[in-house]
Formats: structure tokens, C-alpha cells, sequence
């Protein structure tokens, strides 16, 4: 409250309010919003699955933005079409990429992570149902 607003008041012209003290703290600023967290360029996950179960721990290290090399080589014919299926599932939820590195081996790369390959196709999702 300032003394011309004082000697206002005091003579009857200011507000009848009662006025709170002005603080000299400083105004609390927005907090800016933390964005998710990005690897480690220099991390790359490998893991090998025995079975559909094992798949938990692919989605896991994917949604932390890793990217995920997985060989279903081991993994019985149904489980590893599981397997696929849930991988395509995560890189169309998560806006990631999918890539055949051998015909049991697959690269799940987050949206962040850039994948080039010279000899790509155009129809990537296609080539891997075969």
C-alpha cells in the first residue's frame, strides 16, 4: 500500500477494504513441462525372447524411447507371429519404426531414432508379414 493510498483512506476517500500487504516475493513462474525421456543415442537394447511372455520387456524398453533389436529365432512359429504382431502394434501406438534385419531379427526404433537402409522398400509393414 503506497502513502498517497494511506493518507486517502485515513481521511475517508480510499476503499474501506482492508488492503493486503503488497509482497516483495517474486511471482511464481509456469513450470515448463519435462519432455519424455530420449536415450542415450550410444543405447541400443538386444534381446532374444524364449517365449510371447518375453514381450513385456520389449514394450518396456521401447516406450523409454531405446531402441529394441529382437531375435525371435528362438521362440516357437506362433509365438514368434505373436511376437510380430505386438511389435507392429507398438511402432503404429508409439509412431516408431520396424525393420527386418535378418528373417528372425527385427529393429524397433522409436520416433526420435532415424533408420536408413539403401535398400528399403516402399511398402516396409507389407514386407514384414511375409
Amino acid at each position: 500500500m503506497g502513502l498517497t493510498n494511506s493518507v486517502m483512506t485515513f481521511f475517508g476517500f480510499g476503499s474501506t477494504e482492508p488492503q493486503r500487504p503488497e509482497s516483495s516475493a517474486a511471482k511464481p513462474r509456469p513450470v515448463a513441462s519435462r519432455p519424455r525421456r530420449a536415450s542415450d543415442m550410444s543405447e541400443i537394447i538386444t534381446l532374444d525372447p524364449q517365449s510371447y511372455a518375453d514381450a513385456k520387456e520389449v514394450a518396456a524398453n521401447y516406450r523409454q524411447g531405446v531402441p529394441v533389436i529382437v531375435n525371435i529365432g528362438a521362440m516357437s512359429e506362433a509365438d514368434a507371429k505373436r511376437m510380430l504382431d505386438f511389435m507392429l502394434g507398438l511402432k503404429e501406438a508409439l509412431e516408431g519404426g520396424l525393420r527386418r534385419v535378418t528373417p528372425k531379427v527385427f529393429l524397433l526404433s522409436p520416433s526420435h531414432v532415424a533408420v536408413t537402409d539403401a535398400d528399403a522398400s516402399e511398402d516396409e509393414t507389407q514386407d514384414l508379414l511375409d
